[in-house]
């Protein structure tokens, strides 16, 4: 019994430092005090319970999968236009994860009629970003060949973001996306890049070549970020000028993996037309 109190514990203790640290650099990033409130309280909480859940998913998503399509359910949401067009959509984890944080995600996605998703892995690891960028490139290629659909979509946590922005803009796939849905990106880079432990952290880095070369980047962005983001300092490059911006309050970086609140966000957008489509 001690055993697994003590394993309990240990784990409790990995999924809380990097929500603790990543909060202590925030609120020193902003010269605030940290604040005790029921709704601070309950973001903290829900932050390490959802980074608790992901970690036991990874296990389920360390080998990599094909573009499948999924039986077309009708649509559980009332929608304006219930014949919109559905593209596929490609989901791009971020740094230290794999496709399984995408589960819940994916899950949702397929009850809101959406029948072509998947979710990659990054590989190999410790690799820089134009390398994932790169395989994100062929991923894209792959899921259009499989669809048949001559654009997809493209959801990115994270780092994944900046792979997608990399790949579409230094490797030339823009043309082969529709719009790319950001949750949590660091535009800009984010400080917190000295907590990385591989190669590719260091690209996250504000200012390095990878976040440079994305810096004019114009494509069709819609950017879901929170007030309360406690890996992306400074938050403003959660918000990048070019993209269309969705905010949450009180939501923690990986919660976004699992909120209802973001999915339905995700959902409206892969519905809804790009604010200029191209003509025929």
């Amino acid at each position: 019994m001690d055993g697994i109190l003590t394993i309990a514990f240990l784990f409790g203790l990995i999924c809380s430092l990097p929500v603790v640290c990543g909060y202590a650099w925030m609120l020193l990033e902003r010269g605030e005090t940290a604040r005790f409130s029921a709704v601070d309280f309950s973001w903290f909480a829900r932050e390490i319970a959802a980074t608790a859940l992901i970690i036991c998913l990874m296990p389920f998503g360390w080998w990599p999968s094909s573009p499948s399509r999924k039986h077309k359910t009708q649509d559980l949401a009332d929608t304006p236009d219930t014949d919109a067009p559905r593209h596929p959509v490609l989901l791009v984890h971020g740094y230290g994860l794999n496709r399984a944080c995408f589960s819940f995600l994916k899950t949702y996605l397929h009850t809101r009629g959406l029948e072509w998703i998947w979710a990659i892995n990054h590989r190999p690891r410790s690799s820089s970003i134009p390398v994932f960028a790169k395989q994100l490139g062929r991923a894209i290629e792959r899921l259009k060949e499989a669809s048949g659909a001559d654009r997809v979509d493209l959801v990115c946590h994270s780092m994944g973001g900046v792979i997608a922005a990399y790949a579409l803009k230094e490797y030339g796939y823009g043309e082969h996306v529709r719009r790319v849905i950001t949750l949590g990106t660091p535009w800009k880079g984010t400080k917190t890049f000295v907590f990385c432990w591989t190669r590719e952290g260091r690209d996250l880095k504000a200012g390095s070549e990878v976040i440079e070369a994305i810096a004019d980047y114009q494509g069709d962005t819609v950017a879901i970020w929170s007030t309360q983001d406690q890996l992306i300092v400074p938050l403003e490059s959660a918000a990048p000028e070019h993209a269309q911006t969705i905010q949450f309050n009180h939501l923690g970086h990986i919660e976004m993996l699992t909120s209802a609140r973001v999915f339905r966000v995700v959902a409206d957008q892969l519905l809804a037309p790009l604010h200029a489509e191209p003509e025929e």
